[in-house]
């Protein structure tokens, strides 16, 4: 009979997000992903492989973790907008740091220079902007925001998202929660409902 598993493959991915976070895909190694989840590298070679096989693994994840995370504060039933912006500054939470950030734009590359990779990246992006838009659904539903083009207001949170990711690496004048912060509610704050 088969031993449980101690240690999940989410806790496993999640330790590949933080070893990525400090090395970049470049230097990570299986080695140092084994250590910081606390099983053998065997273990991790059992289940994933190789290199290749776990960093897919932590992609193939990714849509799925993005729509639970997005989905997540709004079953405390706060405002749907606040919400949004605050789930959205947690999925950022990886690359607060600007070494973190740089090693993870890595990851980027790999995602548009490989097909298999850039398949699962295409997939993320799109749960991120489905959920963005099933947020401002609910926002609308909610008197909390106007009527307006939720497909492109969608397209509009996610394009900011991402390009206040990158400004603030650049500029690091404040941390990157309030920059986020910032840049989404300037741009949300024309759509709000009156008193909203």
């Amino acid at each position: 009979m088969a031993r449980p598993r101690t240690v999940s493959d989410e806790e496993i991915l999640a330790a590949v997000t933080r070893v990525v976070g400090r090395t970049g895909p470049g230097r990570l190694t299986l080695a140092a992903v084994a250590e910081e989840a606390g099983i053998a590298p065997a273990t991790l070679v059992q289940r994933f492989g190789s290199k290749r096989a776990l960093l897919l693994g932590l992609h193939k994840g990714d849509a799925q973790a993005v729509r639970e995370r997005l989905r997540e504060a709004g079953e405390e039933h706060g405002p749907v907008l606040e919400t949004l912006v605050t789930n959205l500054i947690a999925l950022a939470a990886p690359v607060a740091e600007p070494v973190a950030f740089s090693n993870h734009l890595a990851v980027l590359h790999q995602d548009l220079s490989d097909p298999e990779f850039h398949a699962q990246a295409r997939a993320h992006a799109r749960a991120m902007r489905e959920e963005i838009e099933d947020l401002l659904r609910q926002a609308v539903a909610a008197g909390e925001l106007r009527r307006v083009d939720l497909a492109q207001l969608a397209r509009s949170v996610q394009t900011t998202y991402n390009g206040a990711l990158i400004t603030w690496a650049v500029h690091r004048e404040a941390p990157l929660e309030s920059w986020l912060r910032r840049e989404l509610d300037a741009l949300l704050s024309p759509w709000r409902a009156d008193g909203a």
